[in-house]
């Protein structure tokens, strides 16, 4: 674990100020030495003790009852430490059951801070604010940053990985298969060398997509297109970095500006398979700046098919 100290002022105000973010604060699974104090189940192991409720104590770790020692205000006793009732929330963060008050820095620091101590942010640990009172020797009572591989006990669940997966999935739905447009129109028939024209009904646009990651954690997924790949069916391949032109009467038999070709070189049998791919980049990240590694390529695929015959001379 890296530890990088800060002055008790400074750092005990950035605790109280990411604290805000958190709002209400939540229901512990917590339990107290020797016994159910007030109705709590009691963890020997952790000496924590399980409540209703939390209320918030910015005073300090302990207090009277109606606000102290983590109460309700009711007077229920939920976490202590070798025998001593303490509070389960405070201005430093959340009791963890090991002399500790852990609080998730919001936002995160960036990939290669010292504080990440040579740890990726993608890889699942977390950057917390901890304020040990109960320690012995120099951490005690001292606010610093540490570097968590997993997140402490009682703390608000913040699962970054589940709400992009959950962006992403939204932002791909936006993302939906195009519809293709075509002159010739699909189902309508063309003719041999005549200049075929291909558009999309592709917003040429950013996709965004939001989702709660808890803990007053968002994660935002973008979606960008960048080009269309097109399949005409006759084995030719092509890429068009925009969405091309809709075709109209009064282009005539010119081909189309920007995506499309000069046309089919023999009659369909009966027809022939148009596919457009629109190759979209995926990526996300979150408001405690834990990002995805990079943008993921995803594909979607809309088909259409024209029939193409051969022009008949006429004598």
């Amino acid at each position: 674990m890296l530890k990088r100290r800060f002055t008790l002022g400074h750092a005990g105000a950035a605790v109280a100020a990411s604290a805000l973010v958190f709002g209400a604060l939540l229901v512990p699974s917590a339990s107290a030495d020797g016994g159910s104090g007030g109705g709590g189940a009691c963890d020997p192991t952790t000496g924590v003790c399980s409540a209703s409720a939390v209320a918030s104590d910015p005073g300090g770790s302990g207090g009277s009852s109606g606000g102290g020692a983590g109460g309700t205000g009711g007077g229920s006793a939920t976490c202590s430490y070798q025998g001593t009732t303490v509070a389960c929330v405070n201005s430093h963060g959340f009791w963890d059951g090991s002399a500790c008050y852990d609080l998730l820095e919001n936002p995160q620091p960036p990939a290669g801070d010292p504080a990440w101590g040579g740890n990726s942010p993608s890889g699942g640990g977390m950057i917390y604010w901890q304020y040990c009172p109960y320690q012995t020797g120099v951490d005690s009572g001292v606010i610093y940053q540490a570097y968590l591989a997993a997140a402490p006990p009682n703390q608000p669940v913040v699962d970054v990985a589940d709400a992009a997966t959950r962006a992403v999935a939204q932002a791909e739905l936006q993302a939906y298969k195009m519809k293709i447009g075509s002159a010739p129109a699909a189902g309508s028939t063309g003719l041999v060398r005549m200049p075929v024209w291909l558009w999309t009904s592709t917003p040429w646009t950013k996709l965004t997509a939001s989702a709660d990651a808890g803990g007053g954690v968002t994660v935002t997924a973008t979606a960008t297109i960048g080009s269309i790949t097109w399949s005409t069916g006759d084995g030719h391949v092509f890429t068009c970095y925009n969405r091309g032109t809709k075709y109209s009467s009064s282009y005539g038999i010119s081909q189309s500006p920007n995506c499309g070709f000069s046309g089919y070189l023999q009659p369909s049998d009966p027809s022939y398979t148009i596919s457009a791919t629109a190759n979209w980049l995926v990526s996300w990240n979150s408001t405690i700046g834990i990002d995805g590694p990079g943008p993921e390529a995803v594909p979607r695929t809309s088909v259409a098919t024209v029939t193409i015959d051969q022009a008949q001379t006429l004598n």
